[in-house]
């Protein structure tokens, strides 16, 4: 490690480095095409790892929490870390059959009815349009322009699902080569948990090399500062989402509306997304409702405004505000912005 060190503070060290990074960047360039080509392929050789160590990192809270206290009184560390790997990777697959045997077979049957329902649903939405046009055309107002677009691009979209089934299929192998680099990431993720403090030594090995002592300090509590905020961010922006999925889906039962799970489960996902999520997801939502009755698109649309007021000016400065070391008034001062 000494002379490692001493390596990177000679400068001819760093002449040599600089010259051959020029090089590598020339060829680069100059051979731009094949340098692609050879990231795309080998994008698709570290997928699974990288999946894997993400998988590893979002685990890891859970499996150091049952190391912890499910099974600190365990004197063996190597069968403790185990036992708790194990029981972390249990309980995920457990949540992720009941999340599928829950949702997945009715938002099947969702998208299956709306689908087939199409031409109904649009026929009683042109008849909506034409009643809205003869109100219009009383108080002096030509609105068949506006209408007959509407119609137009209703009808034109629904006509151009069958034109895109081959995107369809191709979309749906793309997704199953997803979860495939998801499966092998998961796999993975396993192996990295349980050797996790092999690699957490070795990569404080390499740091110590390249470091000063204080530089090494330093680096250390600030990563490790990073590591805390960003596994609670992530924790709390699940958990919001969560609620906001179950809220729409008890105010969808409530006002017998039509969809729930489907709905329910694209609101809750597009609100992890910052800023724009939720306004997706209300669009998706209330444009599946629309077409079945403009009414259920209204009443839709009013109570996820009162979800997102109550989530965004009380549940996310409580969650994100306390958790992360940061007062709610600034929480709430940086959503408004």
């Amino acid at each position: 490690m000494k002379k490692l060190k001493e390596l990177l503070e000679k400068k001819w060290f760093a002449y040599t480095f600089a010259a051959s990074f020029a090089v590598i960047l020339y060829v680069m360039l100059t051979h731009f095409e094949g340098i692609g080509n050879f990231f795309a392929a080998f994008k698709n050789v570290v997928s699974p790892v990288i999946c894997g160590i993400i998988l590893a990192y979002l685990m890891n809270p859970l499996a150091n929490y049952f190391e912890r206290k499910w099974f600190g009184r365990i004197k063996k560390e190597k069968s403790r870390h185990s036992l708790a790997v194990v029981t972390t990777v249990l309980i995920v697959i457990v949540a992720i059959v009941l999340l599928f045997v829950a949702l997945v077979p009715s938002m099947i049957d969702s998208i299956t009815v709306l689908v087939s329902n199409a031409p109904s649903y649009l026929e009683n939405l042109a008849n909506y349009f034409d009643k809205i046009a003869g109100n219009l055309s009383k108080i002096g107002i030509d609105a068949s322009n506006i209408e007959k677009s509407l119609e137009e691009s209703l009808y034109g979209f629904f006509e151009t699902i069958p034109d895109n089934m081959g995107k369809v299929l191709s979309t749906s192998v793309s997704v199953g080569s997803s979860l495939f680099n998801l499966v092998v990431g998961f796999i993975l993720a396993i192996y990295f948990l349980t050797g996790k403090e092999s690699f957490k030594a070795g990569f404080r090995r390499l740091r110590h090399a390249i470091l000063t002592d204080k530089a090494y300090a330093t680096h250390t509590a600030f990563w490790k500062k990073c590591h805390e905020i960003l596994i609670r961010y992530i924790g709390y922006d699940v958990l919001d989402g969560f609620i906001v999925g179950v809220v729409n889906a008890i105010l969808m039962f409530a006002f017998g509306l039509p969809y729930k799970p489907l709905i329910s489960v694209i609101v809750g996902v597009t609100n992890l997304l910052p800023t724009f999520g939720p306004f997706i997801g209300a669009a998706i939502g209330s444009f599946i409702l629309v077409l079945v009755d403009p009414m259920y698109a209204l009443v839709f649309l009013i109570f996820t405004l009162v979800i997102q007021f109550v989530d965004g000016y009380l549940i996310k400065p409580k969650l994100f505000g306390g958790l992360l070391g940061v007062p709610d008034a600034f929480i709430l001062i940086s959503i408004v912005v």
